[in-house]
């Protein structure tokens, strides 16, 4: 599910919190209201069905098989849904702890939540330790070429577990640079501003809200467009403020 905080510029479906639940061991159920474009008021996708939400809802590296969309009232645009994380620390599992009554996010349709892979761009890959997941299912699905060239690409991780980076999958055309210890700022933000972003590079990061707002101001300053900037601030960590 790719759920960043709400752009207000954006114009994908939005989902606001209006209800969060347990109702028994190992399940997260959730009430939302849906919205179709974040600049209206009132619900106008009464075409949506609960496969339809299912195909928008992703969150990369995890199975679609630990979310359910339950019931969804499409006069209303009220959605109930079930979430079943599992042990391993995801993006979902991160963005359950932190999301609360009220919290308003947006989801991208289907396909956004891969990176935009384009002939003769150096795609690059900003990921911390919750992302590592979606990082291997990506490599899992990195093209051998589009429109005949080959894509290239750059993997930055941050994660203290030097083993989680050693299993991942190893593609030739992909290099992963990682950090593991602590080095006094942020290393992915800065690996962003430092390297050379241009029309010929495309962007996809993941991870802590700060972080990626850091990022995205990045790829912003370098005049990527949305489509090449597929930046995802999935959690907040209140209580760790990295410097930057």
């Amino acid at each position: 599910m790719t759920v960043p905080e709400l752009d207000p510029q954006s114009s994908d479906a939005t989902m606001r919190t209006l209800a969060i639940s347990r109702p028994r061991p190992g399940v997260f159920s959730m009430t939302s209201v849906l919205a179709r474009d974040p600049r209206e008021g009132d619900w106008n996708g009464s075409n949506w069905d609960e496969q339809t939400i299912s195909t928008w809802l992703r969150f990369p590296g995890v199975s679609p098989d630990d979310y359910t969309v339950r019931r969804f009232d499409s006069g209303r645009g009220i959605v109930d849904i079930d979430f079943r994380p599992g042990p391993q620390n995801t993006i979902m599992q991160r963005w359950l702890e932190s999301v609360k009554v009220g919290s308003r996010h947006r989801i991208s349709k289907p396909g956004n939540h891969l990176p935009n892979f384009r002939s003769g761009c150096r795609t690059m890959l900003f990921a911390d330790e919750v992302s590592l997941p979606a990082v291997r299912s990506i490599l899992q699905q990195w093209p051998t070429s589009v429109d005949g060239a080959t894509i290239s690409g750059t993997v930055w991780i941050d994660t203290p577990n030097p083993a989680d980076v050693a299993d991942l999958p190893v593609i030739d055309e992909v290099s992963i640079v990682s950090f593991h210890i602590g080095m006094g700022f942020d290393p992915l933000v800065t690996a962003a501003r430092r390297c050379d972003l241009s029309s010929r590079t495309t962007v996809w990061a993941a991870g802590e809200r700060r972080r990626m707002d850091a990022i995205r101001a990045a790829c912003d300053a370098a005049g990527l467009s949305d489509d090449d900037a597929r930046v995802f601030g999935y959690w907040s960590n209140d209580r760790s403020r990295r410097r930057s």
